[in-house]
């Protein structure tokens, strides 16, 4: 066969396989997104193996998650382990390392588990929940006292805009289906 043979024959082959694939609505996206598996013999019983493959729309979501679980930890080691510095960034005052710790700790165990499980989406809910929290705590600190007034704006700003991301995420991140048990 030659070359002008085979590359003719491969767009019938194509349709042919198409043809093959068309089912009906929900019908045809379980068909195509189920999981491999393969049954490998043992002895008179066939194990089965399969993968746990999750589809997120775009699949780009569970690789944004885990990008957020770095700059959690990120957050979290500044928090925890910088607290006075942190605090007199944006202004804060007496019990603030304390509360600027606990905000560390809380943005380390998100960033962890994000980094172990992309798809939890009871943790980028909480990272939710602790933004909205951290806004409040953030915008409490914009006030004409406050010497470092513009700093806090900006880092108000800084964390909304991670909140979008986060609840973005949160939301793509529910939305996902696993075909495994």
């Amino acid at each position: 066969m030659s070359l002008a043979q085979t590359q003719s024959s491969r767009p019938n082959e194509a349709a042919g396989v198409l043809s093959n694939i068309r089912l009906s609505g929900r019908k045809a996206f379980d068909k195509l997104a189920r999981s491999p598996s393969i049954s490998l013999p043992m002895g008179k019983r066939k194990m089965s193996l399969a993968t746990d493959r999750v589809r997120a729309a775009p699949a780009v979501t569970p690789t944004l998650s885990g990008a957020i679980g770095m700059t959690a930890i990120g957050l979290g080691v500044a928090g925890l382990f910088f607290p006075k510095a942190v605090s007199r960034s944006v202004g804060a005052r007496a019990p603030a390392p304390v509360v600027q710790g606990v905000f560390g700790l809380r943005e380390l165990w998100s960033g962890f588990s994000l980094m172990g499980d992309p798809t939890r989406t009871g943790v980028l809910w909480a990272r939710v929940a602790g933004d909205v929290f951290d806004m409040v705590a953030l915008k409490s600190l914009d006030r004409p006292s406050n010497l470092k007034r513009g700093n806090a704006r900006f880092a108000f700003a800084v964390v909304a805009l991670i909140t979008a991301l986060d609840m973005t995420t949160a939301v793509r991140m529910s939305a996902v289906r696993r075909t495994c048990p």
